[in-house]
């Protein structure tokens, strides 16, 4: 069942405690980073501990600056777990799922990183098109090409889901390790790959864009799929790059304010559980079904309020500072 946007904040912040550290708990932490990637009326989180300082809430960035650079991100991975099963349960699965694979780099700016010879953050994951869900995900600081991370993939991707993926993972051993572990995938390979053996280990379809006059040769080990139906398939890769459209024009994916991996780690997950909150939650039908119109919705309900911190108070009484 759908639930509104305070019903699943509440049941997040049970599971946190609000008096595991002294001054910045972990409910508190959370509240915090969740208010600064959903609030898009906040530019940095200056601005952010303005309005908590006015609020009545004496609490220094400085302390979480700390709190970014030392606290480790259990609670976050196991709260994007959680989300992700309730997407789950609330969208059934088919007999086959569609699940387009890619990763996205995120500039990093700040010189410490570049002393660490940290440039770029990646982050990778799919998106599975019949249940609405993020799979898990994947960060790497520094350079890798995708086809590197072989041995993540096949978690990504459920035992009845079709992985779809671009040319970064275009790599023969990569292939050769997901047809080990019996994943089906569909992937477009590099106009240069050798292919003197492409019919003997897996079945190669060509196919032409005749609007961008472009070639595509994918690579797929799926017996049972007309050539037409291989490219349909990856027509719907394209789904993947409008996740990351909406994490990084909505949700602040590209602007990363802590300077050290672990607070970078912090924030990727935050972004990524704000947007399967976003799918979980209904609005009045008056403001739109869409994940935009949700997203508007609740820009409307910060406007009425300092933060989720404050907010918080109406809906857990032994929220602690």
């Amino acid at each position: 069942m759908l639930s509104s946007f305070s019903t699943i904040v509440k049941s997040l912040l049970k599971r946190l405690s609000a008096s595991d550290y002294p001054v910045l708990n972990s409910r508190l932490f959370f509240e915090i980073w969740l208010t600064f990637v959903f609030d898009q009326s906040l530019t940095s989180m200056r601005d952010l501990f303005y309005r908590l300082n006015h609020a009545g809430v004496p609490l220094d960035i400085s302390t979480f600056s700390k709190a970014c650079k030392t606290r480790q991100g259990e609670h976050f991975y196991r709260i994007y777990a959680d989300l992700m099963h309730r997407l789950k349960r609330q969208n059934s699965a088919t007999a086959q799922m569609l699940i387009p694979l890619d990763s996205t780099v995120i500039t990093l700016t700040s010189k410490l990183f570049w002393q660490q010879k940290y440039h770029q953050v990646k982050l990778m994951n799919g998106i599975n098109l019949t249940q609405g869900n993020p799979t898990e995900c994947f960060i790497h600081f520094g350079q890798g090409h995708d086809a590197r991370f072989a041995e993540i993939v096949p978690s990504m991707i459920p035992e009845n889901g079709i992985g779809v993926m671009d040319r970064g993972f275009a790599r023969w051993d990569f292939l050769d390790q997901m047809s080990q572990t019996q994943t089906l995938f569909v992937v477009r390979i590099k106009h240069n790959l050798k292919t003197e053996l492409d019919h003997q280990r897996y079945r190669v379809v060509w196919f032409c864009d005749l609007e961008s006059q472009c070639e595509f040769r994918l690579a797929t080990n799926l017996s049972e799929m007309t050539n037409q139906e291989v490219a349909e398939t990856y027509r719907k890769r394209w789904q993947i790059e409008v996740l990351w459209k909406f994490l990084k024009m909505h949700l602040k994916l590209d602007q990363l304010i802590t300077k050290n991996s672990n607070g970078v780690t912090t924030q990727i997950l935050m972004v990524l559980i704000a947007y399967v909150i976003l799918e979980l939650m209904e609005i009045p039908a008056f403001y739109g079904q869409r994940l935009l119109d949700k997203f508007r919705y609740l820009q409307l309900e910060f406007s009425r309020r300092c933060s989720i911190v404050p907010w918080s108070y109406d809906l857990l009484s032994e929220t602690l500072v």
